[in-house]
């Protein structure tokens, strides 16, 4: 029996590795698929809010979402309605797995409502180097993820 290949992530500008190794899988689709990770139930306040939240992938993990994500929105003529037009490629990991991300240097990039970051304006960390690298959806409404911007890391592995 063979090991699963894992891959690292880095930064394509100093090189320095920005998540562990991690074993690629298929994305979750909300619509169909029962794969999408979650620590545990846990009840929510009268707000909402919960202390575990949805987390898109386990630990350890990742997908490649194909579609676009994040900012430019833009008109979606058919519709009506704004859509992402962002970076297609991103690669989608577990909030816990970045390693030595820090957050993005200018405060309106940080921005979020009451639990964490929102990134409905992009990218909201930088490796070390101060490189602009990732997004966390970290706020009690979204799904909990980090989506590593694809023209900014390399895959090892």
């Amino acid at each position: 029996m063979h090991a699963p290949l894992t891959t690292v992530f880095l930064c394509r500008r100093c090189r320095r590795a920005v998540t562990p190794a991690v074993t690629e899988r298929p994305l979750p689709d909300p619509d169909v698929d029962d794969g999408w990770y979650q620590p545990r139930i846990s009840p929510t306040d009268a707000n909402g809010h919960t202390d575990e939240p949805i987390v898109r992938m386990a630990p350890g993990t990742f997908a490649i979402d194909p579609a676009p994500c994040g900012p430019p929105y833009v008109l979606e003529a058919s519709s009506g309605l704004l859509v992402e037009s962002g970076p297609s490629g991103t690669i989608v990991l577990n909030p816990g797995d970045g390693i030595g991300l820090e957050a993005h240097p200018d405060v309106a990039m940080r921005r979020g409502y009451c639990c964490g970051m929102d990134g409905e304006w992009g990218p909201n960390l930088v490796c070390a180097c101060g490189a602009v690298i990732a997004t966390v959806y970290s706020d009690c409404y979204q799904v909990q993820e980090l989506r590593l911007q694809p023209d900014a890391v390399e895959r090892r592995g």
